[in-house]
């Protein structure tokens, strides 16, 4: 039967757009259809030659193509384990070699048709199904033809070697292209959950974010873009700046800062006083992702102003519609302003009447030390009025300066000192507070250090400090002070092993009368002035002050001051009164 013409001669142009059916659509069946259309058009044109050598083994072949398609179509394979998805395509190789013994013809014609099993094969995960389909042609191959077949075809076992190879190839190739394609769909599906899920957590933040700003009745809470437009506001917003335009979507928030307050912060920052630029200065530290924070003057709607608390934050875009901008939080702070000013006039009205008495009590108690005639005992009882009223004293000089500090009229008076000669003569005043507490005070100052400096507060800075040292250190420690040259100006370090200090109560330690939470409850004295004071007298010095500090490892304070510069303006605290005789 040799020129029987071939059935697989029209097949080689449509084989590829068969193979690509054979991708799992999701409908059922749908892998095993084009192989169960093909085989179904050749049976029928083998029925309509009537050349039929087996038709037992045709009836069979016809049946068990036409059980893999119901079974597959009615979706009963989904519920097995998926390696039963390899019975099929073995199955329909098993059909198609009974059709190539009940027809004769030889198995060129079926090549074309044993690509699709073949591939199917090769669609499953793993390589099982590679190795399979290449056993099952073979099998095909090299099984003794039939009946009716051209024996001389059969026998030529390099043909049937070079098609288990090709068949073989194209099997790997297409297990290995769909396995990429399966890693990339599960990467991709992956890919949509974290995304749907990262959505979500948006959606909740976004949620959560306006019930807070809507909760905001007292305080004003804005989102704006990077040009100060408004995205979303507080009824807060509202009601302090008295507009309701403030909570309108597209705002300016600019026409609500006052333009001269904004004028002096360009001229501090550097920055131009050009509309354009004044989002960057209200936004500050804020804009390089860190916060921003001071005091503005805000105006209303009606053209009145008030003082408010300002924070600035970067906000991120929480989707495409909102780009980034800014979070700007704002509380009305008049009475805070007031309760302020409240304090420092009750501070240096008590200040001033507190001097007088105090000097009068410390005069008096020199004068009465001069008496040679008074015991030990009598000594001893003065020496304590006059440390107690020295202290007493010291304190309300304290609340002077602050009280200076904050009306601004605090100045230092500059003359050329020893920075080493200072440090010496104020550990010298501290040796009985030493000795009480147990702790010994080392100075490291090896070479001269001039200055110019005010004597009197720098010896008021190294007190502060090494007196504070002194009450946080365990009985037997070491406060170490090391005084150092800088380039045109001083440093000094005073470091301790005490209680120490956590990351929160750094940030308040420059704050008036705050005082550590290990000092209130270890009953440590004191009010919380001398840390603010040092403080201000740095700042006013031009020079810094950094702390270094961890709960029960101590603390270490470093001051770098700079020369004063000359001629400086004498200082502005009032003298120091006479003692008085009344």
């Amino acid at each position: 039967m040799s020129g029987r013409p071939s059935l697989g001669d029209g097949f080689g142009h449509d084989l590829g757009r068969l193979v690509r059916s054979q991708i799992d659509t999701g409908v059922l069946g749908a892998r095993e259809l084009p192989f169960t259309v093909v085989f179904a058009i050749t049976v029928t044109a083998v029925l309509l030659a009537d050349d039929v050598l087996g038709p037992v083994s045709l009836l069979i072949s016809v049946l068990l193509a036409a059980l893999v398609q119901a079974v597959a179509a009615v979706g009963l394979v989904r519920r097995w384990p998926p390696r039963v998805g390899l019975v099929f395509p073995l199955l329909q190789i098993v059909a198609l070699v009974l059709f190539a013994y009940a027809t004769g013809y030889d198995r060129g014609l079926f090549v074309g048709l044993l690509f699709l099993p073949v591939i199917n094969l090769a669609l499953q995960p793993g390589r099982a199904g590679v190795v399979l389909g290449t056993l099952a042609v073979a099998v095909l191959v090299f099984l003794p033809p039939g009946s009716g077949a051209t024996r001389e075809r059969l026998e030529n076992r390099i043909g049937g070697v070079i098609l288990v190879i090709c068949v073989f190839l194209v099997a790997a190739g297409a297990s290995a292209v769909t396995t990429r394609l399966r890693a990339q769909a599960d990467a991709l599906a992956e890919s949509r959950d974290r995304a749907k899920a990262l959505g979500d957590r948006v959606e909740a933040a976004r949620a959560v974010l306006a019930s807070i700003v809507d909760a905001a009745t007292e305080q004003l809470v804005i989102a704006t873009d990077q040009d100060g437009r408004v995205l979303l506001a507080s009824p807060g917003a509202s009601t302090l700046l008295r507009s309701p335009d403030v909570t309108r979507v597209g705002a300016s928030i600019l026409p609500y800062f006052s333009e001269e307050e904004l004028r002096d912060v360009a001229a501090q920052r550097g920055i131009p006083d050009a509309p354009a630029d004044r989002m960057r200065i209200i936004v500050g530290a804020a804009a390089h992702g860190r916060t921003e924070q001071r005091d503005w003057t805000l105006v209303r709607a009606d053209g009145s102003t008030f003082p408010a608390g300002v924070i600035v934050l970067r906000r991120p875009s929480l989707d495409e519609p909102l780009q980034d901008g800014y979070l700007i939080v704002a509380t009305d702070i008049t009475e805070r302003r007031k309760v302020e000013q409240l304090q420092d006039e009750f501070i240096g009205l008590v200040s001033h009447e507190l001097r007088t008495p105090l000097a009068s009590i410390l005069g008096y108690v020199d004068l009465l030390l001069l008496d040679e005639s008074l015991s030990d005992e009598q000594v001893g009882q003065l020496a304590v009025i006059a440390r107690n009223a020295r202290r007493l004293l010291r304190l309300v000089e304290d609340l002077l300066l602050s009280g200076q500090v904050a009306a601004g009229t605090f100045q230092l008076h500059g003359e050329h000192v020893d920075v080493g000669d200072i440090v010496r003569a104020s550990v010298t005043s501290l040796r009985l507070n030493a000795e009480a507490a147990g702790v010994t005070v080392a100075v490291d100052a090896p070479v001269p250090v001039p200055l110019r400096s005010d004597a009197e507060r720098l010896d008021q800075v190294i007190e502060n400090l090494v007196a504070n040292a002194i009450k946080f250190s365990a009985r037997g420690a070491t406060v170490d002070i090391s005084v150092r040259p800088l380039d045109g100006g001083a440093r000094v370090v005073v470091s301790d092993t005490g209680i120490g200090m956590t990351a929160r109560e750094l940030e308040q330690v420059r704050t008036p009368f705050f005082r550590a939470d290990e000092a209130s409850r270890g009953r440590v004295r004191g009010v919380g002035l001398g840390l603010s004071v040092t403080d201000a007298i740095v700042a006013a010095h031009g020079g810094t002050m950094t702390f270094v500090s961890a709960p029960g490892e101590g603390t270490t304070v470093t001051v770098d001051l700079p020369d004063l510069p000359t001629p400086t303006p004498e200082r502005s605290s009032p003298p120091r009164p006479a003692a008085s005789t009344e």
